[in-house]
């Protein structure tokens, strides 16, 4: 890690949070436990919580920047007012529901200082039993609303080509860091200074697919962006609480797929006659009500980007 020539912090952790003390105060351990010598500054974004995050937040971090909003505005909109205070070289978005492994930030932070092309980096993002989660990916095709990273078909057929191209991390076995088109911001770095140029997150969307639109745009500037491997998080996907009902799956899976195509045209720069347009809405569309009907049959195991993982 290079030596820090300002007082800026070395790294900002953005973390958006409601009514999850729980799960808040499992994160905030694991970074204090793991940074090492690593500066932090920890900005915890309220969404309205009336549970006793604030209080379990500073227990642990006394000078956490507490940013309450009063209501739910948003994992986007939320983000970006993170992004608005932080002060850090780095900036990483990261969900409250992960637990840190040591190392992790010196790795990120050394290799981002080390790589100037770099725009981003993400550790190796592991279900609970220790198997990457599978969203170190390349940009989807088309094909992938069939062959995605919970859909059956990738279940009953987990060698195909579509699935392989598309989940490279998944599928990696080295130990140098890899070159992704999509990262995700359960746990993602950037240079605080081009996310800020950029605007952080486009708040067109509403959860899903952000991370890779931004990182789209990092990517016509000429960046790159990384999974590195050595780098560890682990993932308890969906226990934040966005998918914690049937209602509330239902909502995110039209949530998701909306995303998926936004973040396609977005992405591509799709025209508004290119007929790409029409076939990624109709599929996705079609796609959405066949996840609908799979939660409405069986509510307790469906999730709002279909399967499991």
């Amino acid at each position: 890690m290079e030596k820090k020539t300002t007082e800026s912090p070395d790294i900002s952790i953005i973390i958006v949070n409601m009514n999850t003390e729980d799960w808040l105060k499992k994160c905030l351990k694991s970074i204090a436990k793991t940074k090492g010598d690593v500066s932090v500054e920890v900005i915890v974004v309220d969404n309205g919580s009336t549970d006793e995050s604030e209080a379990v937040a500073r227990s642990i971090f006394p000078d956490v920047i507490w940013l309450p909003q009063g209501e739910n505005i948003g994992y986007v909109k939320a983000n970006n007012v993170g992004m608005k205070a932080a002060t850090g070289r780095f900036l990483m978005y990261l969900n409250n529901d992960t637990i840190m492994a040591p190392g992790c930030l010196h790795e990120l932070i050394a290799f981002l200082d080390r790589t100037p092309e770099a725009s981003g980096a993400s550790p190796r993002i592991c279900n609970p039993d220790g198997t990457d989660q599978g969203v170190a990916r390349s940009f989807p095709t088309i094909m992938n609303g069939l062959f995605g990273r919970r859909s059956a078909l990738t279940r009953l057929f987990p060698d195909n080509r579509w699935s392989r191209r598309f989940m490279t991390g998944r599928h990696y076995e080295g130990d140098e860091p890899l070159e992704c088109d999509v990262l995700s911001a359960a746990c993602l770095v950037v240079r605080t200074d081009l996310a800020k140029e950029l605007g952080g997150f486009d708040e067109d969307f509403t959860l899903y697919w952000v991370d890779s639109e931004l990182l789209g745009r990092m990517r016509r500037r000429g960046y790159k962006s990384y999974m590195l491997p050595r780098a560890r998080i682990t993932h308890f996907e969906g226990s934040g609480g966005s998918t914690s009902s049937f209602r509330q799956r239902c909502r995110m899976t039209i949530a998701f797929n909306r995303d998926s195509y936004l973040c396609y045209i977005k992405v591509l720069q799709l025209g508004p006659l290119d007929p790409r347009r029409l076939l990624a809405a109709g599929m996705l569309s079609a796609r959405a009500l066949l996840l609908m009907g799979a939660q409405l049959l069986r509510p307790g195991r469906a999730t709002s980007s279909g399967g499991k993982n």
